[in-house]
């Protein structure tokens, strides 16, 4: 008679929950199963540390981002700062020299002075 051939009436309730003789291994079998399940339980250990270390490093990568995105922007505008005092500096050397001088030295004021 194999453990599967239960002749015995099972409990109603829950479909799924077997008695010991409904189980494909004979009892002495035990023993093995319970080393398989502490290895696997092992195994599962195992990944979800290695899942936890993987969202360190992914949360690691990400401040190294921001921080590599903000300097490379604090970056950017200093270059485009100083390109916009060359091209305004060219202007004014392009400019009529006279007018460049009055405004260099505030000469006059603001071009509302004259309506107070």
């Amino acid at each position: 008679m194999k453990p599967t051939d239960n002749s015995s009436p099972k409990k109603a309730g829950n479909p799924y929950h077997v008695n010991q003789l409904d189980l494909p291994f004979s009892p002495e079998e035990t023993g093995a199963l319970g080393a398989l399940k502490q290895e696997v339980d092992e195994l599962v250990k195992l990944e979800l540390t290695a899942e936890q270390m993987l969202g360190e490093e992914v949360d690691l990568a990400k401040a190294y981002i921001r921080e590599d995105a903000h300097s490379v922007w604090s970056d950017l505008k200093l270059g485009l700062y100083e390109w916009e005092l060359i091209a305004g500096d060219w202007l004014l050397r392009a400019a009529d020299p006279t007018r460049v001088d009055w405004q260099l030295h505030h000469w006059w004021g603001d071009d509302e002075t004259h309506l107070h």
